[in-house]
């Protein structure tokens, strides 16, 4: 904290205290509701693992339970940040010392501030430290899920070497390459099948021209195939029966959430190279550099509703609650955005919409309530 003063980033004594108070506020906040999400998925993964004869360890799956409450990371940092403001304004006001404050001359967009200030100290530290380390323990965990829990690895992989599919029927395992993919007409471009046993012999090698995927089978056009120790046999048009679609492989790719945000750019990259949406992973993406104003709205919100004092209790608890409930709203607005951008279902604009536009709908809410309050009061 003596850093900050010897930084003149806050004028007065009294931001440096406010600014000390929304900190231990919002670790106090962040522990609990992390201890929470902790203790649900724990009690669910062992209801998980007790099926698992091969999990015995209940260190295990605790460590299991914190790989996987990195996936609601994204969840529970707006909570933090809403209910932190809502805490430390409401705790000023308990005891009058928010009229004090006030009283200063301070108004509330520069109560505020020191609030504003931790968020985009929090973003840049979540940016380089927390996003990779989370993004990290969330693919750990997914790659760990499909493996134990659903007795397979994912179906899907893209590289710069190709797109890989891998597809597994009563009789036989068979891997496929694709160099490029053509999503207008299903059709994957210099395709490879290799085909095994359920023992994992192979049996034989399929080079096509073109692969098209149609429902429960593979058309191969210009099939050349290859067997150990048998004549080289080409065919113009050859069939296989599968249990892919394409919507199927396109959820087997990577979730954003298991990427971090510097890594995303690329990924995006070879997506579209590829022939494939990218709609998601971009959105992720911008709605995640997009965070810090989203949290700033969160706090404009939060603080509006509780940072003038109330003479009596009834007004003070509605003010909480008609906070909480815009929150709320704000939150459904939000993920309402997210996924009719998701499913591109937005008239236009579609990735920037649904990745900006809930931030600057909130943060121009907050800042509205925010001067609303104050002349009103």
């Amino acid at each position: 904290m003596k850093l900050l003063s010897s930084l003149n980033i806050f004028q007065r004594g009294l931001e440096t205290h406010l600014f000390k108070k929304f900190l231990r506020n919002f670790i106090f906040c962040i522990t609990i509701c992390v201890l929470i999400v902790f203790l649900a998925e724990f009690v669910e993964l062992l209801r998980r693992t007790s099926e698992n004869p091969n999990i015995t360890s209940i260190f295990y799956v605790i460590y299991l339970a914190l790989l996987k409450i990195t996936e609601s990371i994204a969840f529970i940092i707006p909570i933090g940040f809403f209910v932190t403001t809502m805490w430390t304004c409401r705790s000023f006001n308990k005891h009058r010392e928010m009229v004090i404050i006030q009283n200063t001359g301070l108004h509330s967009f520069r109560i505020l501030y020191p609030f504003i200030f931790f968020t985009i100290l929090f973003c840049a530290i979540y940016f380089v430290i927390l996003n990779p380390m989370f993004s990290h323990a969330t693919n750990s965990y997914q790659k760990i899920e499909q493996e134990v829990f659903r007795g397979k690895l994912s179906k899907t992989s893209i590289s710069k070497s190709g797109i890989w599919l891998r597809q597994g029927s009563e009789n036989n395992k068979i891997v496929i390459r694709s160099a490029n993919f053509i999503p207008e007409k299903s059709l994957f471009k210099d395709a490879t099948f290799f085909i095994f046993t359920k023992k994992n012999t192979f049996t034989e090698r399929i080079d096509v021209e073109s692969a098209r995927l149609e429902e429960n089978f593979w058309i191969l056009k210009k099939a050349t195939i290859n067997k150990p120790n048998k004549k080289v046999i080409k065919i113009d048009e050859y069939t296989l029966k599968t249990n892919l679609s394409i919507k199927k492989i396109e959820d087997s790719f990577l979730d954003p959430q298991s990427l971090s945000i510097w890594k995303i750019p690329s990924f995006i990259e070879l997506l579209k190279e590829s022939g494939f949406s990218a709609t998601k992973h971009q959105i992720y993406l911008y709605k995640t550099i997009f965070l810090p104003l989203y949290l700033i709205g969160l706090i404009l919100i939060a603080g509006s509703f509780t940072i003038k004092f109330t003479k009596t209790n009834a007004k003070k608890y509605f003010l909480i609650l008609m906070g909480a409930v815009t929150g709320f709203l704000i939150h459904v607005l939000s993920e309402t955005i997210y996924s009719l951008g998701i499913a591109n279902k937005l008239p236009f604009w579609n990735v920037l919409v649904a990745s900006i536009a809930p931030s600057f709908i909130t943060i121009l809410i907050g800042g509205f309530l925010v001067i609303h309050f104050e002349r009103t009061n």
